[in-house]
């Protein structure tokens, strides 16, 4: 074993940090590099009496881990701990990690170490010098600067000491909570080596980093402003340029903004730059979740020095009488759960991998709002919600009670870092400005809008404590577990209310809070079962578990029955399920279903067909259950679907029987398993009878054995192996080996047939540049408009104006592509100043034309690729109607093809106006060799009238 750690320790601190690989096609990164540390650290739990910063301090003994890490591995049921909510004692440790690495970089460089979040205090030594202390907060981002502190191509000792203790002055401490504060390093850490001239980190200042604002959205277009703080850190003045791209999801860069700007020395500057974007537009919703790229470089002349890239999205929310919450203009009612970021056994120590997972499961159920209850959560899980399409109602570290003055401003310190650091992200539509149960706190509501004006604050109020309205934030947020008056005029979300595993409790509550138009969330305590400790109130009523049992998901994430109602009110695609034996008992059995009619059956002979239950408790929601009264003693049950008549689906579960053998799976199986252990999986057992049903009222323990290149997660005093199965599914994790491989996981149990499962591991990059960079298509747009001499030009377009035979030939600068119009007829220009109604108007308001005959459009020097071509032909002369009797004809690389147009559905019968439309056009694609021109002929169809040309756009897409 020492062989081992000895051959891993002179891997690991020969490791060079500092060097990009190679990046895809279009990506610059300057001089940055952002290296993840998460893998190969040292760790002892508990203080020492010495020190243990300096490089030569002997950490043999001490434990080597992966981050995130937990200080402590702790039992499913807490270890059974003695101890209230306030939590003084228990998990309040000092860790300390060491790490030694090598770093690659310029001289002139910036280094920093960047910390996603540390419980709870943080200091940091680099080559045994104190770097500095970060004592604000333990659930946020923060860095280092250690350029003065490293030594550049030889090894550099990191020691971190993460204290975890007790604490009068960061919050939530020194009050109770309802959720367990872990210790330790437990979300990534990375080296960041940047140029002097760099983009500064977001939380550093109000004007800081990216500032990404979406000022106007509309159905059809909208602009987008980006504001970049760049520092230089040189002695003298630097004269700097930042380019700025949109990017589409497909790579294309899509709008394109230059700055330019001399910074002084030691200085910041900010670079405001809005752009608007018409083509390839699309909203951000739940439904449709489009990101586009903010990509940024920073230049010195035509040298890269920085870059950031962000993602963001169009999206507009209003809270309007009468309609509630509105996205985009329309109506939307917000359903979803509360999510607490641990789980059992490794508590907060949570691996990317999980946070995207959890936030796939709620998406799956239909859910499209998260509430963060009661801290600021990973990047992961934000940048999750983001792709899936799913709002986030997030929240500074808090609970109920509230601290002194430096408590006050250690929190507003948090606050003010977790929104510049998730401000870019359209998830993002409330910020917590209250204290759990207490109401609206003046000072956080100032803080929030500070910093982010274009957003929605909630008071986080109780039916018990504080207003009965919103006070002075956007949104009554309340608590709602019995049945509260709801406030005369606020708008109001319910962000918590009462859930049960057959779902009738979160039918009652949503229906509820649907009945009212004021009214626009309703989101369920809880998602996901998780550890708490005990009220400090002792009697029967406050009594409870060391775990929750209410959630949607169990805290291993395995779905209960209420998880299925979910989907069947929220899910488009057909749905019918039976409620396994947890939820169909007692006389009762639950089928949720989103069709219109469900006929159940009981070995094969039906018991009823029945529509949804007709409750006034769930006369508001979409899809109520079905519940059908009928005591299941054996056998099979079916359950039908019908809408209009007509069988859409069906679902068959069997009576449990006895536990006969185990099935093995995996949490995640589509998404790479790193190797490292950074990386981990959780690997479910679940007890099957005969018939492949999970026995839920199994009491069996299994117990797990891994071989190839992975560990199970346990230390020998938690209780993890074997483990007990709750709801028939027993639960462990693994991790991956330093080298990537094959991991074989075994489960057994007395009495019951045994079962694995085996997963890859793939090779852990600690580059994450390379890691996250995407291709980018740097392809010219040329948009040019055609007309007379006096010609309207449209906005943003090349000008293409002529009168004579002559004026035919047009060179597009940016590509030297070659562009000639010709005819067998006399083309005319017009373009006498006058215009036209509609999009694009100054487009289709002149152009040239031919009175008869066809119109030849020809590409020379066109490089090698493919080519979408859009060529107007709104007609302006009274002879014709503006219709799609176009037939185009393309020669290209691809041979030649003929069609007529179609790109249009309705024709224009008022030549001056196209409505609310752009004038007629015909798309087409290209493809083109580089060589040989591309050639496009177009003949009007209807023989009398004139053809027209008005302009043209021309895109490379590949």
């Amino acid at each position: 074993m020492k062989l081992n750690y000895l051959l891993f320790s002179l891997f690991i601190s020969t490791l060079t940090f500092g060097q990009n690989t190679k990046l895809p096609q279009g990506f610059e990164a300057g001089d940055r590099t952002k290296t993840n540390l998460n893998i190969g650290w040292k760790f002892h739990l508990g203080d020492l009496e010495q020190t243990p910063t300096a490089t030569d301090f002997d950490d043999r003994s001490w434990k080597e881990v992966s981050v995130p890490h937990t200080s402590q591995l702790v039992s499913y049921e807490m270890d059974i701990i003695k101890e209230t909510w306030v939590q003084e004692k228990f998990l309040r440790d000092i860790s300390w990690y060491r790490k030694k690495i090598k770093i690659d970089a310029k001289p002139s460089n910036k280094i920093y170490l960047e910390f996603e979040a540390i419980h709870n205090a943080t200091e940091l030594w680099i080559n045994g010098k104190k770097v500095g202390k970060y004592a604000v907060n333990g659930y946020v981002p923060f860095h280092f600067d250690i350029t003065d502190f490293v030594t550049l191509g030889k090894e550099n000792t990191i020691a971190i000491k993460a204290d975890n203790s007790y604490s009068q002055t960061i919050a939530p401490d020194p009050h109770r909570t309802d959720y367990v504060k872990f210790g330790g390093l437990y979300r990534d850490v990375y080296l960041v080596t940047t140029n002097p001239v760099h983009v500064t980190f977001n939380w550093e200042d109000y004007d800081a980093g990216v500032h990404i604002t979406t000022p106007t959205v509309n159905k059809h277009n909208g602009t987008v402003t980006i504001k970049t703080t760049v520092k230089n850190d040189h002695a003298a003045d630097k004269k700097t340029k930042i380019v700025t791209n949109i990017i589409t999801k497909e790579g294309l860069v899509l709008r394109k903004v230059i700055s330019e700007s001399t910074i002084k020395a030691h200085s910041t500057h900010t670079f405001r730059q809005s752009v608007t974007v018409e083509d390839d537009y699309h909203l951000w919703s739940p439904d449709s979740p489009y990101l586009y790229r903010v990509n940024s470089v920073i230049y010195d002349n035509e040298t890269p020095l920085d870059f950031v890239e962000n993602t963001f999205g169009f999206r507009k929310f209003a809270l309007e009488k009468g309609k509630g919450f509105v996205l985009n203009g329309e109506p939307l009612f917000l359903v979803g759960a509360n999510r607490h970021q641990s789980y059992p056994n490794i508590g907060d120590a949570v691996p990317n991998s999980f946070h995207y997972n959890e936030a796939l499961q709620y998406k799956k159920a239909g859910m499209n709002i998260i509430r963060l209850s009661h801290y600021t959560q990973d990047d992961a899980f934000i940048k999750a919600c983001d792709e899936l399409g799913i709002f986030i109602y997030e929240e500074p570290s808090t609970w109920i009670e509230w601290g002194g003055d430096t408590w006050f401003e250690n929190l507003e310190k948090a606050t003010r870092t977790m929104i510049r650091n998730h401000r870019n992200h359209p998830s993002i539509i409330v910020w917590g400005a209250g204290i759990n149960h207490r109401g609206p706190v003046p000072r956080m509501q100032t803080v929030a809008k500070e910093e982010d004006p274009f957003r929605l604050t909630a008071s986080a109020s109780a039916p018990w404590d504080g207003p009965k309205n919103e006070g002075i934030t956007d949104v009554h947020a309340t608590m709602d577990y019995r049945r509260t008056e709801f406030p005369e005029s606020a708008f109001t979300m319910v962000m918590e209310h009462g859930s049960s595993p057959n779902s009738e409790v979160n039918q009652f509550h949503i229906s509820r809070y649907k009945g009212n138009k004021n009214n626009f969330a309703a989101i369920t305590w809880l998602g996901a079962d998780y550890n708490h400790l005990q009220p400090d109130i002792v009697d029967d009523q406050w009594s409870r578990d060391f775990m929750t049992t209410y959630g949607v998901l169990s805290p291993y994430r395995v779905p209960k029955p209420v998880y299925y109602w979910y989907q069947s009110e929220l899910v488009a695609k057909p749905i019918v399920h039976i409620a396994d034996e947890t939820a169909s008992k007692d006389g009762k059995i639950r089928v949720f279903s989103n069709c219109q009619e469900v006929a159940l059956y009981h070995n094969g002979n039906l018991v009823a067909r029945q529509v949804p239950d007709n409750d006034i408790t769930k006369i508001n929601l979409n899809h109520p259950s079905f519940t059908f009264k009928y005591h299941w003693k054996e056998g099979t049950l079916k359950a039908v679907g019908y809408t209009n008549g007509e069988k859409v689906t069906e679902f068959t579960r069997q009576k449990e029987g006895k536990p006969h053998h185990l099935k093995v799976t995996y949490n995640i199986t589509d998404q790479p398993f790193y190797a490292g252990g950074s990386d981990v999986r959780l690997v479910y057992a679940s007890i099957l009878d005969e018939n492949g049903e999970v026995v839920t009222s199994s009491e069996n323990e299994v117990r797990f054995s891994v071989s190839g290149a992975g560990e199970l997660i346990d230390n020998g005093k938690i209780y993890a192996n074997p483990a007990p199965a709750y709801n028939g599914v027993a639960a462990i994790y693994v991790k991956g080996t330093n080298n990537s491989g094959t991991i074989t996981v075994t489960a057994k149990a007395t009495g019951i047939k045994s079962g694995k499962a085996t997963i890859s591991t793939a090779k852990f990059n600690t580059d994450e540049i390379a890691n996250t960079a995407k291709t980018i298509y740097d392809f010219p747009i040329t948009r040019v408009d055609i007309g007379g001499e006096k010609q309207l030009v449209q906005f943003e377009w090349e000008e293409w104006t002529g009168i004579t035979n002559n004026d035919l030939n047009y060179t597009i600068k940016e590509t030297n592509t070659q562009v000639e119009i010709s005819a067998n007829e006399k083309i005319n220009w017009l373009g006498n100043g006058t215009s036209m109604l509609g999009d694009l108007s100054f487009v289709g308001t002149d152009g040239l034309f031919v009175e008869k005959g066809e119109i030849h459009f020809k590409l020379s020097n066109l490089k090698a690729g493919s080519y979408v071509l859009e060529t107007f032909h709104h007609a302006r002369k009274l002879d014709i109607k503006s219709t799609n009797e176009i037939e185009v004809t393309v020669n290209d690389a691809d041979g030649s093809f003929t069609r007529t147009s179609d790109d249009h559905i309705v024709n224009y019968y008022d030549n001056n106006s196209s409505g609310e439309r752009q004038p007629i056009s015909i798309n087409s694609t290209l493809v083109s060799d580089g060589s040989n021109p591309v050639i496009l002929k177009f003949k009007n169809k209807i023989e009398k009238g004139s053809l027209w040309l008005n302009g043209f756009v021309l895109k490379q897409i590949k």
